[in-house]
């Protein structure tokens, strides 16, 4: 095993020692197979020496009992080791998933962004499960064969020493192509996992994007896109298979030709009255036994080659923080007594040096209803993603009542923060479930109350099971309209000291938009409402606008003062009005 792969074990070590005491068990059931194959090649021995040459016919039967008991043994130790090699191989898998699980869930967006959905896909399931395989396959071969080369080269070492000196002499030379292909197996196989992760994130766009392939006559486009990558993967996949398919011949090759400069020697032995024919024999099985042995070894190698290259994949992930960081003397965050702060705050996504916001200085007292307004791209989704710490500002600070943020549990702010999207995500799940994500154990009351309190109430009891209805992924049953509603409900439900509304009304009709405006009204004190819209409708409700562009805040005003003191705000409205007159 050379230094990578023992570099590998040793980090693969800290998860499979959880089953330390399985691993001994194992180890000592796989020991035991090799001593029985040394076992077996003794009794070649005797066989020949004993009862063919010397005619001791009567010891017949305690061969055939001893024979027996070693293959009853053998039997019993071999399911043993596989099963409890394949639990640990299996268990580890899950230990690691695990890790990554939650690694993943405690990162920030631009996470997400490195190592989009796709990519993450490929790694959790196909490098996880070539890791299981690595892990079983690899684990069995390499410490049974290994044991049962040892006990049958300790054998023949003491059969005829000189003969297996001269075999331990030879022995590089035909275990060499194992190390030799090993290097070149290792880069062919990341490259292809890594082309695979590509090809499943291209596969997985265009099929949830499929509506709008088909609607603009993209199949033939993405169709040559995707067979393009999948013919890239199996270009790369027929490397991979050409170096694991010459493993084993040339172990055979130059095992074919250790055996005949062996058998030379051995003759020689025999020749001197070193060697016993029946010595002679049991040394040339012992010889064939430790080929099996080795040619399996050549296996494993290339085994712990694809194993090395999906770890290594894993651990990627694992090695990547992008996470929010969090006090370890972090607080509970209260309640909001007196608003929201922003002093100063500049904000650059991660990776640019290009400033979305610039000086933002903005105070959102508690209890009003505060809008959100400026020219698309401005930077108003991004700032109100500063407040459930979605991303930590560059400079500046975001205060809760002078607090900034970063003193509280992350989970904790956002416990007190409702967010609804402009496409939000409906989990596969019940309408109920959905609506009481993150509570589940809330009584229906308080999630029939949320419904009614976002106008959902009224579709949902006219669906056939009701709020019991079972929702595919994203909603695929829902108009954007009724998704909205839900996702509304599910918001109100936690009852926010903020409740966010990033362009969530903006697939309302103009019935259910009216409701939703009353119902934010009648929460108006209950809770902080920050509005960003397009359709001004909805602005027009909010006590306090603020006006950004280009990532600064321009003006701050009703909507009165904003019409009379500033031309872009006048610009915007009169557009929003326009449009909404054309329609009509």
């Amino acid at each position: 095993m050379n230094i990578q792969l023992f570099h590998d074990m040793k980090r693969i070590a800290q998860y499979v020692l959880r089953y330390r005491f399985l691993l001994i068990v194992t180890m000592v059931m796989m020991l035991i197979v090799g001593l029985t194959t040394a076992g077996m090649n003794a009794l070649i021995k005797w066989l020949m020496d004993t009862i063919i040459i010397a005619g001791q016919t009567e010891k017949i039967p305690l061969f055939l009992m001893i024979v027996l008991g070693l293959y009853v043994t053998r039997s019993l130790c071999m399911f043993g080791s596989s099963y409890y090699s394949r639990w640990i191989g299996a268990g580890t898998v899950h230990r690691i998933r695990e890790k990554v699980i939650s690694h993943i869930l405690a990162q920030a967006l631009p996470y997400f962004t490195k190592y989009p959905s796709g990519q993450l896909s490929a790694r959790f399931l196909h490098d996880a499960e070539r890791l299981e395989l690595g892990l079983t396959h690899a684990f069995t071969d390499l410490f049974m064969e290994s044991f049962k080369a040892l006990a049958v080269l300790v054998y023949v070492w003491i059969l005829n020493w000189r003969l297996t000196l001269f075999t331990s002499v030879i022995l590089p030379i035909m275990v060499s192509p194992i190390y030799i292909f090993g290097k070149r197996l290792r880069q062919t196989t990341l490259a292809w996992h890594e082309n695979l992760a590509e090809l499943n994130e291209r596969f997985m766009n265009t099929v949830s994007g499929i509506q709008t392939v088909q609607a603009y006559g993209g199949e033939e486009y993405e169709r040559k896109a995707l067979v393009r990558l999948s013919e890239k993967v199996l270009d790369i996949r027929r490397k991979v298979i050409q170096w694991q398919a010459l493993h084993s011949p040339f172990v055979e090759l130059a095992m074919g030709v250790g055996i005949v400069l062996m058998l030379i020697v051995g003759v020689h032995e025999i020749q001197k009255g070193a060697l016993t024919p029946g010595g002679f024999t049991s040394f040339i099985a012992g010889l064939l036994l430790i080929y099996t042995p080795l040619r399996k070894l050549s296996r494993a190698h290339a085994n712990l080659h694809e194993m090395s290259s999906a770890l290594d994949r894993l651990e990627e992930l694992l090695s990547v923080q992008l996470h929010i960081e969090e006090k370890p003397d972090a607080l509970e965050c209260p309640p909001l007594r007196k608003g929201i702060t922003f002093e100063n705050v500049t904000f650059a996504y991660p990776g640019s040096e290009k400033p979305v916001l610039e000086q933002i200085s903005l105070s959102i007292p508690r209890g009003i209803i505060f809008a959100l307004v400026g020219p698309s791209g401005a930077g108003k989704s991004t700032l109100v993603q500063l407040i459930p710490r979605f991303y930590d500002v560059s400079e500046g600070k975001v205060l809760w009542d002078d607090v900034p943020l970063h003193t509280f549990r992350v989970r904790s702010l956002r416990r007190r923060i409702g967010w609804v999207s402009q496409s939000p995500f409906i989990f596969p799940a019940t309408i109920a479930e959905n609506i009481a994500y993150g509570q589940p154990d809330v009584p229906f009351e308080v999630i029939q109350r949320a419904a009614r309190q976002a106008g959902a109430d009224e579709f949902i009891r006219d669906l056939p099971d009701g709020y019991q209805t079972r929702l595919g992924p994203g909603g695929q049953t829902l108009s954007m309209g009724q998704t909205q509603r839900i996702a509304l409900a599910r918001a109100l439900l936690h009852e926010p000291d903020i409740l966010i509304l990033d362009e969530a009304t903006s697939s309302l009709d103009v019935v259910h938009e009216q409701a939703f405006q009353e119902t934010l009204l009648q929460l108006k004190g209950a809770c902080t409402i920050i509005i960003i819209a397009h359709r001004w409708s909805s602005v027009r409700i909010a006590e306090r606008i603020a006006l950004i562009s280009h990532g600064r805040i321009l003006e701050v005003g009703s909507h009165d003062e904003l019409y009379a003191r500033s031309d872009l705000y006048k610009r915007l409205w009169e557009i929003q009005w326009q449009r909404a007159q054309s329609i009509r």
